[in-house]
C-alpha cells in the first residue's frame, strides 16, 4: 500500500531528474553565441529535427483537450485534427526551406529578424513580434495550467495545482536558461518519445478494461450514436467549420513562433523533408487515442458537463488502469505540457531579447 502511494512521487522524480541531466548535457555542450544557444548552432539533424517539431506542437491540449473533446464532440473531432495538423506538414518544407535558407544567409534568429528585413519595414517588424508575443501567451500558460491540474490527479490533491503548476515551470526555466535550444531539442526527443508509446499504451490499457477497442466503441454507440456521426454531437461540425479549420490549422501552425524559429535550426534542408514525411504518420497513429479515450468516458462519467470534461483522460486512467499504470501515462502527459512550453519560453525570450532588449536598449549587450 504504501508502495503505492509512493509510485506517482518516484515515477514523477525519475522522469524529471532524467529531464534535467538531458538538460545539463546540452548546457555542456553549449558554445558562447547567440546562435548557439537560441538555434543550437543551426545543427540540429533529421530525428532530432522532427522529435522536437512533434513534441512542441503536441501538448497539454492533446492529452486532455482532445479527450475532452472527444467526449463533447465525438470521433469526428480526430480526422479534422489529424488531417488539419497533418497537413500542415506541407508548410514545413514550402516555408520552412526558404526560412532555412534566408536565416543561414543573413543570420536571422527570430521571425521578425526576417520581416524586417524582407519588406525593409520596421513598424511592421513590430507588429508582427507583437501580434507573436501576445497570442502565444495565452498558449503558454495552458501548459503549466494541464501541469498543476494533472500533478493533483496523479497525488490525488496532495500536491495542490498551484503549486504543481510552479514547480513544474521552474524546472523548465532552469534548463531551457542554462542550455537553450540545445537542451530544449534533446529533452523533446526524450518527452516525444515518451509521449508517444504512453499515449498508446494508455488506450490499449483503457481499452482492456473494457473488454476490447470493439466492445467499447459499440457499447458508445449503443449509448450516443451521434457521437459517431460526421458532423458530431449536437451537428458541431457543419461543411464551413470543417473547411475553416482545415485552413486554420494548415497556414497558422508555422506562425507559432515556437515552431518558426525550428526552421532556422537544421543543419540542412533534408531534415524538414523528412519532418514532412513522418509528421502526418505521427498525428494519425497519435491523435485517435485520445478522442477514443475521450469518447469512452460516456461509459463510466456520463454526466460531464463544461471544463469537466478535459479531466475525462486522468478520470479514465483512474477507472480502469493501475495506479502504477496511470502514474507512468500520466507523466507522459507531463512531457506533452513541459516539452510545449519550454519551447514556447525559449522562443519569447529569444524574441525579446534580440527584437526589443538589444534592438532598442542595449545594442552591445553580449
Amino acid at each position: 500500500m504504501n508502495l503505492e502511494i509512493l509510485f506517482p512521487y518516484l515515477s514523477l522524480a525519475v522522469y524529471l531528474l532524467f529531464t534535467l541531466w538531458v538538460g545539463l548535457v546540452g548546457y555542456k555542450s553549449q558554445k558562447n553565441t547567440a546562435e548557439d544557444y537560441f538555434l543550437a548552432n543551426r545543427s540540429l539533424g533529421a530525428i532530432v529535427l522532427f522529435f522536437s517539431l512533434s513534441a512542441t506542437n503536441f501538448s497539454a491540449f492533446t492529452f486532455l483537450g482532445f479527450a475532452g473533446s472527444g467526449y463533447r464532440i465525438g470521433i469526428s473531432y480526430y480526422p479534422m485534427m489529424a488531417w488539419g495538423t497533418g497537413f500542415a506538414a506541407l508548410t514545413f518544407y514550402f516555408i520552412g526551406d526558404r526560412v532555412w535558407r534566408l536565416g543561414k544567409q543573413k543570420g536571422f534568429i527570430t521571425p521578425a529578424e526576417l520581416i524586417a528585413d524582407r519588406f525593409q519595414s520596421e513598424p511592421l517588424k513590430l507588429i508582427f513580434l507583437a501580434v507573436m508575443v501576445i497570442f502565444t501567451l495565452p498558449y503558454l500558460t495552458l501548459q503549466p495550467i494541464g501541469a498543476g491540474y494533472l500533478l493533483e490527479n496523479l497525488t490525488d490533491g496532495q500536491i495542490p495545482y498551484f503549486i504543481g503548476a510552479t514547480f513544474v515551470t521552474l524546472a523548465i526555466v532552469f534548463y531551457v536558461c542554462i542550455g537553450g535550444m540545445k537542451s530544449v531539442a534533446l529533452t523533446d526527443v526524450f518527452q516525444g518519445i515518451l509521449m508517444f508509446i504512453l499515449m498508446i499504451v494508455a488506450l490499449m490499457a483503457i481499452a482492456k478494461g473494457l473488454g476490447g477497442i470493439g466492445e467499447a466503441n459499440q457499447a458508445v454507440y449503443d449509448l450516443k450514436p451521434e457521437l459517431f456521426s460526421r458532423q458530431g454531437a449536437d451537428n458541431f461540425f457543419t461543411q464551413k467549420k470543417w473547411f475553416s479549420y482545415v485552413c486554420l490549422w494548415t497556414f497558422t501552425l508555422p506562425m507559432f513562433p515556437q515552431m518558426f524559429m525550428r526552421f532556422y535550426t537544421p543543419k540542412t534542408t533534408d531534415s524538414l523533408k523528412v519532418a514532412t514525411i513522418f509528421y502526418p504518420i505521427i498525428t494519425i497513429i497519435l491523435f485517435i487515442c485520445p478522442v477514443m479515450i475521450g469518447m469512452w468516458g460516456h461509459l463510466a462519467f456520463p454526466d460531464l458537463t463544461g471544463k469537466a470534461t478535459d479531466q475525462i483522460f486522468p478520470l479514465m486512467l483512474d477507472e480502469y488502469t493501475s495506479k502504477w499504470l496511470a502514474s507512468i501515462v500520466m507523466v507522459g502527459a507531463l512531457s506533452a505540457f513541459m516539452s510545449t512550453l519550454d519551447s514556447q519560453l525559449l522562443a519569447l525570450s529569444s524574441m525579446l531579447t534580440r527584437d526589443v532588449y538589444t534592438a532598442y536598449f542595449r545594442p552591445q549587450a553580449s
